[in-house]
């Protein structure tokens, strides 16, 4: 068990949080959790130094130690984040730590930190009951938007749990937490579109069995993002393009050796030349009459009535 404790004045009676004894609950946790002093932890083969006040985790963690759905998780995290509550830093590679604003004199409610066994850092308020008591009027109505909406979800419906099922029903194999919490990153990492990660394993898994791991998956990823992809509407626009460039490729005529025709270039008058009815050149006045006169000589007069 860590040593050390913290000490709550009963100012926090005044601060919002105060209201939702959810969430109450989850900011004591994290005031609980972060470092009362800094501390170096291995990340991927890096040694990375966590400060005092911050807490390297994430919201699968949390979501499992709280056992709450990951999106009110996230809901409450950016709640905290909104109101400079915590500063939040994610990234796929080092995952996600967040930090407590003024962990020493957060927003007036005092602390006393125990670093050590016989030696106390006691910090005093900062703000007074009047700030305190706009900030709660402030959020009494986003807290009670929130509990609606909380409310009418229903609770049974743990969207994380689609990634997995989808993964173990179609041939990826067990997946490992590792490989959820990286897909969970991609969905932030598309502004929270779960539709272009769940787009990417159905297209990993129409790729054979050989193909069916994260590995491939973070490939068609990696290729989408970097081509600005944002919507399943722009997978969809791609993958039909992709789709006639190869219709293209296979309609092509090949020879004896199975290597496309090259076309015959032609000159650019042959299409007109082609298109263009040769033109009968018309006759002058001269030319009629000397016509019709050798006609007339020849018996074929009435040829010329004809035509007139």
């Amino acid at each position: 068990m860590s040593s050390g404790w913290i000490k709550i004045y009963r100012s926090l009676q005044e601060h919002w949080i105060w209201e939702n004894e959810k969430y109450l609950k989850w900011w004591l946790d994290l005031l609980l959790l972060a470092n009362h002093q800094d501390r170096d932890i291995l990340i991927n083969g890096e040694l990375i130094t966590i400060k005092r006040g911050q807490k390297h985790t994430s919201e699968l963690w949390l979501s499992n130690r709280w056992n709450a759905d990951r999106k009110q998780v996230r809901k409450f995290l950016e709640l905290l984040k909104k109101n400079d509550m915590i500063t939040i830093t994610k990234s796929r590679q080092k995952g996600t730590t967040y930090e407590i604003s003024n962990y020493n004199d957060f927003q007036g409610i005092s602390e006393e930190i125990r670093t050590t066994k016989g030696t106390t850092i006691d910090t005093t308020e900062d703000t007074t009951k009047e700030h305190q008591m706009v900030q709660r009027k402030g959020h009494k109505q986003e807290l009670k938007n929130l509990r609606i909406k909380e409310l009418k979800k229903d609770i049974n419906n743990n969207s994380d749990l689609n990634f997995k099922d989808f993964w173990e029903q179609n041939g990826f194999g067990m997946m490992l937490p590792v490989e959820l919490e990286k897909l969970l990153a991609w969905v932030d990492d598309f502004a929270g579109n779960r539709e272009i990660v769940m787009k990417a394993l159905e297209v990993t898994s129409e790729q054979g069995a050989n193909k069916r791991n994260y590995a491939y998956v973070n490939k068609i990823l990696k290729n989408w993002e970097s081509r600005g992809f944002k919507t399943i509407a722009d997978v969809d626009a791609a993958e039909k393009q992709r789709q006639i460039e190869i219709e293209q490729k296979f309609n092509k005529p090949f020879n004896k050796y199975n290597k496309p025709v090259k076309p015959e270039i032609l000159p650019d008058w042959f299409d007109k030349d082609q298109q263009e009815a040769p033109k009968q050149q018309k006759m002058t006045e001269e030319e009629k009459k000397a016509y019709e006169e050798v006609m007339r000589k020849l018996g074929r007069g009435d040829e010329l009535e004809a035509h007139k």
